[in-house]
């Protein structure tokens, strides 16, 4: 798989899917292409832009386990492990991120089913169980030249799913200029069912005035403003391991 080109409009964007194609009519719920991981790569270029998305910001690239069986309150079939909407499904957050920061989080479901499905709101992982965090405070990741992966120029975002002594793991590598951030995951296993079906790819952005548990590392402090700028995602490649 390689797609090229996604920008993310100024916040807030309710999100964008990867199709495979618009419709599917013999289910009755849109064709959308479900990523395959495990085993394989997935990279993709970003680009926060300059200033780029401020404390406040969240701008978000994921995996979720939609189509939701049940139509939520916007009247489609969203779904995450937040109940965004009122439907509550798996969700891996790749990314998530503004200029100061970089997370990657899991959240499962422990009664999962393969879409279209809905999982119950407790038996989804809301806060995360799995985070590798970047910047945030540390020198690793952030605004200008002094950090090790400047946030405000084009950077790459990997993240290999390897299966090793029979755990599932990520291994997360930001990548620019020949510099390297490396991060990992020590166990998706709670997460191998949704990822073993295929997960669909979501690209959003939204803004609070609480992103604290985002940035707070940073230096951002509540009431946050969001600067409301847009993202561009590029080169987006799944690809097998060695």
């Amino acid at each position: 798989l390689n797609h090229s080109g996604v920008v993310i409009p100024p916040f807030p964007d309710r999100g964008h899917n990867l199709f495979d194609s618009f419709g599917d009519a013999a289910s009755g719920y849109p064709d959308y292409a479900r990523i395959p991981t495990i085993g394989n790569s997935v990279s993709v270029t970003v680009n926060l832009g300059n200033p780029g998305a401020s404390c406040g910001c969240n701008v978000a690239l994921f995996l979720l386990s939609m189509p939701a069986s049940e139509v939520n309150s916007w009247g489609g079939d969203y779904c995450d492990a937040n109940c965004v909407g009122g439907k509550c499904c798996a969700e891996l957050d790749l990314i998530e991120a503004n200029v100061h920061v970089l997370q990657s989080t899991s959240h499962p479901c422990s009664d999962y089913k393969t879409p279209p499905a809905a999982s119950e709101k407790l038996a989804c992982n809301a806060r995360g169980e799995s985070f590798v965090k970047f910047g945030n405070g540390a020198v690793d990741f952030g605004p200008g030249p002094q950090y090790t992966i400047d946030s405000q120029e084009p950077f790459v975002y990997r993240i290999d799913f390897p299966t090793e002594n029979g755990v599932l793991k990520g291994y997360i590598t930001l990548s620019q200029g020949g510099k390297e951030l490396k991060g990992s995951i020590p166990s998706l296993e709670s997460m191998r069912a949704p990822l073993s079906d295929g997960m669909v790819l979501s690209l959003s952005s939204w803004y609070a005035s609480d992103m604290t548990w985002l940035d707070g590392g940073s230096g951002c402090q509540k009431p946050e403003e969001c600067n409301i700028q847009s993202a561009f995602f590029d080169h987006l490649v799944v690809e097998k391991l060695p």
